[in-house]
């Protein structure tokens, strides 16, 4: 294993080091690099010769992670450390875990472990991205290097970030296409959702074309005029909870989350000057992640959203001993500061609502479609 904070980790000796990493060409199929969040640079690994695809939630048990990992880890986390340990996603050439969160950090942990112990010699080979969101000079500096060792380690041709640079930047624009015919009330959420998953698990080079034929037939005939609904809190890897609330007579015209709303960011990368610099910053300053600080910068995104008037109510989804709960109380006065209502609930919806969660939902619309 290697890693892109300038110390050496324990690996295999099976297993690659990242420079070895060359650009693909016709002779050499493409490779797959898995990623944990949005916080890994995609245009890096494009350069690089890899087909980067996010590690998603699957269907069926986790013996691995069963024995190895408590309780308190997410179902996606678990679900990742499961069949990289098993082998199941033997496919992947390189997994790449950035340390955007704490559940991330301590998988990248467990997998070494596992792999030093032999518990599982399945672990592909895995690379650590240790970029830190707190606001300040020191944290930027830092992230820069490791940026620029990731680029190093990969051996990755400038030609070829600038590229990769200009691809990612042409899905993101399609993605705002995506968000704009929502944000008119003439795209449902949950198609939304659906369209913008393409981001991280396809090619971005053919997502545009892909995601603006998918706009011609998902557009609403005419504007809704039903209750907009955000949705804010843990992240949300499927469209339960979206369905739930457009059923019962809402609009989910945003979510506070990497997977929605916030996908494209709000910037692109500068396709001139550095490109390692441009890429860093575009990670640094404008990716969704549970460590920014100071507060104020990590809200801003919500605040603006609920100040501009777009939407009539806010859906919190925290999980127990989720760590979005710490915020809420946060956000919930500020909602009750402007008036707007919102509504807590624990379960996603996945893979059907249950009694409780319908009937919260249904009360929750009915109340503000009567405001």
């Amino acid at each position: 294993m290697n890693g892109f904070t300038g110390s050496a980790l324990t690996r295999k000796p099976r297993v690659r080091v990242c420079a070895d990493a060359q650009p693909s060409s016709e002779n050499h199929p493409e490779r797959i690099a898995g990623v944990t969040s949005n916080t890994v640079p995609w245009e890096i690994l494009r350069a690089a010769g890899y087909a980067p695809r996010l590690l998603e939630d699957e269907p069926g048990p986790t013996p691995y992670a069963d024995r190895f990992m408590e309780d308190v880890f997410e179902r996606r986390t678990r679900v990742i450390f499961d069949r990289l340990c098993s082998g199941a996603w033997s496919e992947l050439d390189l997994v790449v875990i950035s340390r955007t969160s704490e559940e991330e950090h301590k998988l990248f942990l467990y997998l070494r472990e596992a792999s030093r112990l032999h518990y599982s010699d399945n672990i592909p080979e895995l690379c650590f991205y240790n970029i830190l969101h707190t606001r300040s000079d020191e944290s930027f500096r830092y992230g820069l290097d490791r940026t620029r060792q990731m680029i190093h380690d990969l051996d990755v041709p400038e030609n070829r970030l600038r590229d990769a640079i200009v691809e990612s930047n042409r899905a993101r624009a399609a993605i705002r296409e995506i968000i704009q015919w929502r944000e008119a009330g003439r795209l449902e959420g949950s198609v939304a959702i659906e369209m913008i998953r393409g981001f991280y698990r396809d090619d971005r080079g053919r997502f545009a074309e892909n995601a603006r034929a998918q706009l011609q037939n998902n557009r609403l005939p005419h504007a809704t005029t039903r209750p907009r609904i955000l949705i804010k809190g843990a992240l949300l890897d499927h469209t339960a909870l979206h369905r739930l609330l457009e059923r019962h007579g809402a609009y989910v015209v945003a979510e506070d989350d990497w997977r929605g709303s916030r996908a494209a960011g709000d910037r692109d990368i500068r396709e001139d000057g550095d490109a390692a610099v441009a890429i860093f910053e575009k990670y640094f300053y404008d990716a969704v992640s549970p460590r920014i600080q100071p507060f104020h910068e990590a809200d801003a995104w919500f605040r603006r959203q609920i100040e501009h008037g777009r939407v009539d109510g806010v859906l919190f989804y925290v999980p127990e001993h989720d760590v979005a709960g710490w915020d809420y109380p946060r956000h919930l006065d500020f909602l009750r500061a402007r008036a707007v209502p919102s509504l807590l609930v624990r379960d996603s919806g996945s893979p059907e609502p249950n009694a409780e969660l319908t009937a919260r939902v249904s009360t929750f619309i009915q109340t503000l479609e009567r405001r």
